[in-house]
């Protein structure tokens, strides 16, 4: 026997480590697929991958082979062959098998590296077997390494296969395959070579004989190396073919996932609705909303949860989404199993399947809070928070639009309403009573209105009415109804309280075509009917429209009086009857215009009252009284000087600070000033004026009731109230001597007043006879034309203090 030797071609070795590589790339990522299929695709995986990676690792040994040539043609026996590919399935088969868990092992993995190893080692011997022709023997120490490098290769392949099959992120996946595969294929390689290296070939002693069974070596490595690489490529296609259809599943699942959480999660109520408006289930949201589980929804008529109008708004969106193909959205009422009633905002969304509408989800927005916010707001916004009527900006609005609406602007009435003596009651009976009051009034005009007009409060006592049909009532003939209403009593609590109402109406288009002008007309037609006599009711006349542009500029000018400072007091003398002497002074006020001729009060006290500004005026009136005393009082004359008090001074909460103030500020001593009131103003609320009246007379200055006789004289507020003095009014001394009344009640007065020890006076004096009767009577001063006019201070200064009077 002949020991035969050999040589390697290096393009069917490099072609050999490649398939290696590419037998091993398909392994790794098989193991990832065989790790998480199930069932019978599992199998399919397991078996079809076996195969793969068993032919893959024998097409590289016999590659292998076909690149080591001897000198003389080789031939294989074929059942070895089939033995040696069987050999390779087998280890290949047990190995996925034993890594294709996802919970691995360390006993699995050795367990798999046995198998693997040696389905390698015997392909590898059993395809050397094969080899007819040559006895073949082994170098043990090769054969070992062999061996060696076989189980240490299988170890790393399980490893990795594992460590890849794992749901793990890795970066640069593919590289890492291809360089793991590139490890493993240069390993399998390596034992393969070495294994050869191991063998000494010996020519058979059969080599003559004729040559009938075996596979040619030139066909056979043609055959191997297309089906191998056709076989690799099939199986890493269809690998990556299925992980594309995993992931697209993965993705849809995660999609349906994602579609049902928001679904369960979601607040807002979702309805599926069947393509012919069926419903079909309602998320958890949706149950809650409308009281009713999914298995009811069979028995339950989508009607149910409407009213009839409703439902039609709902069928006529739901219809209007099939023509549009868009999602579209309402608001509705829905009303659910047990009667409850909750404002929905509905969107019908279509979800099409290769365009084919397959359902609409109705995604319901429960807004009943929101809606009742919305309304709160409205009801703020537009309407009186105390009486619930419309609003100033309400009746605004409305009035426009119903002016707008008349292409003529006629028969449109705008009556101005305003209550008579609600002050009083409010001032009198509090602030809650007031309110109360002013509801029941409410009331009281919306029974008499609503059938006729649009009624509003303004604010206060104020009301408006619009009237824009006169085919029902016309404007005088509501006024009289109302008129009449008011002559009722009304019971707040424990009161009976009565009132009447004054009413300016304006009409268009004469009194005016916009909002303002009418409101404007109608408000001075009110005060005009006010005036006149409460209980009536006025139209607007031009002519009232002048007076109050008059009135508007009178106020403006008194206004501007004020600021400039243009009014100054004249002094009246006040004398003792008994001898004469200067007993004090009345300071009176006077209107000096820049340039201007002196006007007096009767020209300005009214509209100062009316328009508020009596207060500022009433200020200055007392600052000035009190810098002229103080002068005098300095130039050793202390000379007390009356000042007249107005009813709305009287009534400021401000009044006993700003006279308290006024006396600090030029350090006056408080005697020289006295307060003259009236009685009408100290009996409209009489605990009050006796506390105001104390209060003053606290800070040292005198108070006179003037015009007394007058008014609601009582003799018990002479005795409860803590005055000085009493000033007899001038009617009464008009007539003295020619009145034997006026002389009785003049007596009377002063008799009773010397009683009361109280000094009196009486003004007006005008001859000297009403002094006479006067000084004979007992009264202890006088004041009038029959003693001196009122002058200025330099007059009064010039007149009386120059010549020494006595002032005591």
């Amino acid at each position: 026997m002949m020991q035969m030797s050999g040589q390697y071609n290096l393009w069917i070795i490099i072609l050999s480590i490649l398939i290696a590589i590419i037998a091993s790339y398909s392994a790794l990522d098989l193991a990832g697929r065989v790790s998480h299929a199930k069932g019978l695709r599992r199998w399919v995986w397991i078996v079809g991958g076996a195969g793969a990676m068993g032919i893959g690792i024998w097409s590289m040994h016999f590659i292998g082979m076909l690149a080591f040539s001897m000198s003389i043609p080789m031939t294989y026996d074929l059942s070895l062959v089939f033995l040696s590919i069987g050999a390779s399935f087998l280890g290949a088969l047990i190995a996925l098998i034993a890594v294709g868990s996802q919970n691995q092992t360390n006993s699995r993995l050795i367990i798999g590296t046995v198998f693997m190893a040696c389905a390698i080692v015997a392909m590898h011997y059993i395809g050397m077997e094969a080899m007819e022709k040559v006895i073949i023997t082994y170098n043990r120490l090769l054969l070992g390494l062999s061996i060696l490098i076989a189980v240490v290769a299988s170890f790393i392949a399980l490893k990795l296969s594992f460590a890849f099959s794992t749901n793990k992120p890795f970066s640069n996946i593919i590289l890492l395959k291809v360089i793991s595969a590139s490890v493993m294929g240069f390993a399998i390689a390596g034992m393969h070579y070495v294994g050869i290296e191991a063998a000494t070939f010996t020519l058979s002693s059969a080599v003559n004989d004729e040559y009938v069974e075996g596979l040619n070596t030139n066909t056979l490595s043609i055959v191997i190396a297309v089906c191998s690489l056709c076989i690799q490529t099939i199986m890493i296609f269809g690998i990556v073919t299925e992980r594309r259809f995993i992931k697209q599943s993965i993705e849809l699942k995660g999609n349906d996932y994602r579609l049902r959480s928001l679904l369960s999660y979601s607040i807002d109520a979702i309805m599926t609705l069947s393509v012919d408006g069926r419903i079909r289930s309602l998320n958890p949201a949706g149950e809650k909303l409308f009281n009713v589980k999914n298995e009811q929804l069979r028995s339950i008529n989508p009607m149910d949860f409407f009213e009839k109008d409703d439902y039609e708004q709902m069928r006529q969106h739901f219809l209007k989404v099939h023509e549009t193909k868009r999602a579209v959205s309402l608001n509705t009422k829905v009303y659910t199993v047990l009667g409850d009633v909750n404002e929905l905002n509905v969107t019908f969304v279509p979800i099409y399947l290769n365009d084919k509408l397959d359902r609409i989800y109705a995604i319901t927005k429960d807004i009943t809070k929101q809606r009742k916010a919305e309304r709160e707001t409205q009801q703020m916004a537009y309407y009186d928070s105390l009486t619930l009527l419309p609003n100033r900006r309400f009746f605004g609005e409305f009035l426009e639009k119903v002016l707008q609406g008349k292409e003529d602007r006629c028969d449109v009435a705008v009556m101005m309403l305003d209550l008579d003596r609600f002050k009083v009651i409010n001032d009198a009976l509090g602030h809650n009573t007031g309110d109360e009051f002013l509801i029941a009034v409410a009331k009281r005009l919306q029974s008499c209105v609503e059938a006729y007009g649009f009624l509003a409060r303004l604010g206060g006592d104020e009301f408006v009415i619009v009237l824009n049909d006169f085919s029902k009532v016309y404007p005088d003939e509501l006024a009289d109804e109302i008129i009449a209403c008011f002559k009722e009593s009304f019971i707040v609590g424990s009161h009976e309280l009565s009132t009447s109402v004054s009413i300016g109406i304006a009409l268009t288009p004469d009194d005016g075509e916009n909002v303002e002008s009418l409101m404007k007309h109608a408000d001075i037609a009110m005060y005009s009917a006010k005036g006149r006599n409460r209980q009536k009711y006025q139209f607007y006349s031009t002519s009232m429209g002048k007076k109050s542009e008059l009135r508007l500029i009178q106020e403006s000018s008194l206004r501007t009086a004020l600021q400039k400072k243009e009014f100054v007091l004249h002094y009246q003398p006040q004398v003792k009857c008994e001898d004469g002497s200067l007993s004090g002074v009345e300071a009176l006020v006077r209107w000096q215009p820049e340039g201007g001729k002196l006007r007096y009060p009767n020209d300005f006290i009214t509209l100062a009252e009316e328009t508020g500004l009596i207060i500022e005026l009433g200020s200055q009136v007392l600052d000035m009284a009190c810098a002229q005393a103080k002068k005098w009082s300095d130039l050793g004359n202390p000379i007390r000087v009356s000042v007249n008090l107005s009813a709305k001074q009287f009534q400021t909460e401000e009044l006993i600070t700003t006279v308290k103030k006024t006396i600090e500020r030029y350090h006056l001593d408080p005697s020289l000033i006295e307060l003259e009131v009236t009685e009408s103003m100290t009996m409209e609320n009489s605990s009050r004026s006796s506390w105001m009246i104390t209060s003053l007379r606290e800070l040292g200055v005198s108070i006179s009731i003037d015009d007394f006789g007058t008014g609601y004289s009582s003799l018990s507020y002479l005795k409860d109230f803590s005055i000085n003095q009493i000033k007899i009014d001038k009617s009464f001394i008009d007539e003295l001597t020619h009145n034997v009344k006026s002389d009785q009640i003049t007596s009377a007065i002063i008799a009773m007043s010397k009683q009361l020890k109280l000094h009196v006076i009486a003004e007006g004096v005008e001859t000297i006879e009403q002094a006479q009767f006067l000084s004979d009577k007992g009264c202890d001063s006088i004041q009038g034309y029959f003693f001196s006019k009122p002058v200025t201070s330099e007059q009064f200064e010039s007149t009386y203090l120059a010549v020494g009077q006595s002032l005591a």
